[in-house]
């Protein structure tokens, strides 16, 4: 998505590998789970912060450009809309 719009991710921001992608969709289906969450732990552990303390999570977001980020990606998509 990152590179497909022309932009990278923020500082401190990793993915995850195809590989376990793969992997923990494939479990979901055998346990017949709806949903299931790949990221890293870091990001995971951002969004329940946000869910329990939103503004706090909404400061570190702006801190750390999330912002500018949204606006490089959403640019470079522009032309898939």
């Amino acid at each position: 998505m990152f590179a497909d719009a022309g932009t990278s991710l923020p500082t401190g921001v990793r993915t995850i590998s195809t590989r376990r992608v793969a992997a923990a969709t494939i479990r979901a289906i055998e346990r017949n789970r709806a949903e299931v969450n790949v990221a890293p732990l870091e990001l995971r552990l951002g969004s329940a912060i946000g869910g329990l303390f939103p503004s706090i999570a909404e400061r570190a977001q702006r801190g750390a450009g999330a912002g500018e980020t949204s606006r490089q990606l959403a640019d470079g998509q522009r032309d898939k809309r």
